[in-house]
């Protein structure tokens, strides 16, 4: 029995780095994975496996072994959480400052993963040679207060790769953002020899074309950094988290809920007593954070009120397709 690393794939063909430095394409053997039950996807990059070599250059995969983190959405056609990638140490956020436009409460879906798990997370602002208008860089200061990391560079001019190429020196990173901010031309800025596939921004329609169709996992030059590529992302799903949990993916919300008169039972909407309310007032809640997290929790308790009556198909949200 080998260990190997999944570097990509889907349905049931993968290539899976192996301890020795081999790379072989394998399937999964039997029709359900030990360790990945429930999941829509069985595998994903990152993912550590146990597998057995079959003919030259092939294997099969046994077992998945625990994952150390996980970055995740729901996947609302197979109605079953996704993998995207597993086991970083870090996940960067790439957003743009022209075109695909800023999109915080994108952000604010793909943050709540690492603060609820404690995975940093670094927001990086790309395109920044565009020129930062002040509604963004308002922004930006905001998640520096409430203790995530920002960055600001452009793939396109070289700013600011150097100090992120520092920062994931040594880690196995995920990189994810909506379609076209620039997630691959970054990385290929951070090794050229990377060879990732570019696309372009359609204007008319301010979004990314799909390049990257499923996550890859590449190791830099130095042997050790490890960074994932991933789709682009038009909407970032967010189904099965416990509506009860949410404010403590917030790391603003669940510093003021301490002074909640209801506790933990306060859902921060219209309780009584509730202090996130009044740190809303005070600004110490940004209104924009808050109507995301307003947001999600009508989204999840939504989804579970409707899980309970089979047939009824789920309401839509005005912000079912795009996280504006």
């Amino acid at each position: 029995m080998n260990l190997g690393t999944v570097l990509s794939g889907a349905n049931n063909s993968f290539s899976v780095l192996s301890e020795d430095g081999s790379i072989h394409y394998c399937a999964l053997k039997g029709k359900k994975l030990k360790g990945a039950e429930g999941f829509y996807n069985p595998l994903a990059a990152g993912d550590l496996v146990e597998w057995e070599p079959a003919s030259a250059g092939t294997g099969m995969i046994l077992s998945l072994r625990p994952r150390k983190s996980l970055f995740w959405r729901y996947n609302e056609k197979g109605k079953a959480v996704q993998a995207i990638a597993a086991n970083m140490d870090l996940v960067v956020c790439v957003t743009s400052a022209g075109l695909p436009p800023f999109r915080p409460r994108f952000i604010d879906r793909v943050s709540l993963e690492p603060a609820s798990e404690g995975i940093p997370l670094i927001i990086a602002l790309n395109k920044s040679d565009l020129g930062v208008d002040d509604d963004i860089a308002e922004r930006m200061d905001d998640y520096r207060r409430i203790g995530f990391e920002t960055m600001e560079l452009s793939a396109g001019t070289g700013v600011g790769v150097e100090a992120l190429r520092k920062r994931v020196a040594g880690l196995t990173s995920v990189f994810v953002g909506q379609s076209g901010v620039g997630k691959s031309s970054i990385l290929n800025a951070i090794e050229s020899g990377l060879g990732l596939r570019v696309g372009e921004v359609c204007e008319k329609y301010e979004r990314g074309r799909h390049t990257t169709v499923a996550a890859i996992l590449s190791t830099l030059s130095d042997g050790v950094t490890r960074v994932i590529d991933t789709p682009g992302f038009r909407r970032l799903a967010v189904r099965g988290i416990d509506p009860a949990t949410l404010g403590a993916c917030f790391p603003e919300i669940r510093a003021a809920s301490a002074g909640c008169a209801l506790g933990s039972r306060c859902k921060h909407l219209d309780e009584p007593g509730c202090a996130v309310a009044a740190a809303l007032e005070t600004g110490e809640v940004h209104e924009d954070r808050y109507e995301s997290y307003a947001r999600i929790l009508a989204e999840l308790e939504d989804t579970r009120g409707y899980a309970k009556k089979a047939g009824r198909p789920r309401r839509r949200h005005e912000d079912d397709y795009e996280d504006a």
